[in-house]
């Protein structure tokens, strides 16, 4: 069960990743529903997640990392990555469980993760990058006004097949006037 809301929302709460947290994640992250999603290609062992945990959920590496988290129960996860990029860039992370689709809980952990890396972290652009089939993903992004900037040809192979990458961005100007 996740810890104490680090960022509070109307539905959906981001708390700090917990050792509690790891099952919940590697279940998730290995669902067949899930994985092809993310460009995952082998399952996640616990070993691997505890690995991650260990290396990169309290790192100060430039990426932070939460647990999507509804009524205290964890339905995925969101990150941040490249915090501390010179250029001011960060990329959001974002997957739930399948049995949290559609309810609206991804927009809005992506609109709280938004928020946070413009306020907390003083980004100019935040971007996000949506592979071919997952159009409930670039749904998220386009609802809170992010544009597509353009599409990268069969750039990743998964499952089978090489599919295209929907590289989505927002300003900082354009996000505090939405």
């Amino acid at each position: 069960m996740p810890g104490r809301p680090f960022l509070e929302g109307e539905t959906v709460d981001l708390c700090a990743v917990s050792e509690d947290d790891l099952e919940f994640l590697r279940e998730t992250l290995n669902d067949p529903a899930v994985w092809p999603t993310l460009s995952a290609r082998n399952p996640l062992t616990e070993r691997q997640e505890r690995e991650w945990y260990e290396e990169h959920a309290s790192a100060d590496d430039g990426n932070v990392n939460f647990v999507v988290a509804v009524d205290g129960d964890p339905v995925g996860t969101v990150g941040v990555h490249g915090v501390d990029d010179v250029d001011g860039s960060a990329e959001l992370g974002i997957f739930l469980a399948e049995q949290y689709w559609g309810n609206g809980y991804g927009t809005e952990a992506a609109r709280l993760a938004t928020d946070y890396a413009f306020r907390q972290h003083r980004r100019h652009r935040v971007v996000a990058r949506v592979f071919e089939g997952n159009d409930a993903s670039a749904r998220i992004w386009e609802t809170l006004g992010y544009e597509l900037e353009g599409v990268h040809r069969d750039e990743v192979y998964v499952d089978g097949e090489y599919r295209d990458v929907r590289y989505y961005a927002v300003l900082e100007d354009e996000w505090r006037e939405s």
